[in-house]
């Protein structure tokens, strides 16, 4: 039995952690996906052709799969053919995983923070697939610096494609995963707090549905009324760069 309770915080990837950078922002990630529309659909499309932020993978696929006429069950019924197409192009190309992509400002310092603590437990919660997910974490070299055996909640684990217009939903579940299998890997463990952070309004939502306190941050698209005003309680702050004061917001 372990005797230290402690506290889980599970991170957002995308605008949380990370941030696009110059013409090639997020590039692998895209063309990722503009392979799995080609190769299941023979579409050639891209995702912003819908307002994306927030979504998962999965409901990204299928969104911008009914966006050109595809209905919803067909594009559900090949969600599984679209991820593995994706995964597919994604990991082969691995090596340019972090092109267009950069560290939000105190991120890698929070997190060295969080590993060196006796009792802290760190994961993603991510509508990235997982092998995308981890990917980009250890092509930034912050991978190590989560905690071990890694875990969390990815796209890859859960979607319900009726969650597609309140993708929160499918995110809560995710939430959930991730501190399910927190339990799993590290049994007897008393939780002190349970926390996700993350930068849209459907973190702060999903960390409500997930049972756990949600940490906004001000790192993406949306602005601290988007995410005060969703619904949802959370703490808000302008980014992860001042340390002490992410830690006094969690109670650590």
């Amino acid at each position: 039995m372990c005797s230290v309770g402690k506290t889980l915080v599970s991170f957002d990837v995308d605008g949380t952690l990370i941030r696009t950078v110059g013409d090639n922002a997020n590039k692998l990630h895209k063309l990722a996906f503009m392979n799995a529309w080609k190769e299941v659909y023979g579409l050639e499309t891209h995702l912003d052709v819908i307002q994306h932020h927030g979504n998962t993978d999965p409901l990204i696929l299928i969104r911008v799969a009914q966006y050109h006429g595809i209905a919803k069950s067909d594009a559900a019924a090949k969600l599984k053919d679209m991820e593995d197409s994706m995964l597919k192009y994604y990991m082969a190309n691995a090596d340019k995983a972090g092109v267009g992509l950069e560290c939000l400002p105190g991120v890698k310092q929070l997190l060295q923070e969080l590993k060196d603590r006796d009792d802290v437990l760190t994961c993603l919660v991510t509508g990235n697939l997982q092998p995308i997910g981890w990917a980009k974490m250890e092509a930034l070299g912050i991978k190590h610096l989560f905690s071990e055996p890694y875990f969390g909640g990815f796209g890859s684990d859960y979607c319900n494609p009726d969650n597609s217009e309140q993708s929160w939903k499918d995110r809560a579940e995710l939430v959930k995963i991730a501190a399910q299998k927190a339990e799993k890997h590290f049994p007897g463990v008393q939780w002190k707090a349970k926390w996700h952070v993350g930068d849209t309004p459907m973190d702060i939502q999903a960390a409500q549905g997930g049972k756990a306190q949600a940490l906004g941050v001000l790192t993406g698209v949306y602005s601290r009324q988007d995410l005060e005003g969703c619904g949802a309680e959370s703490i808000t702050l302008e980014n992860l760069q001042d340390v002490p004061a992410v830690l006094k917001a969690m109670n650590l």
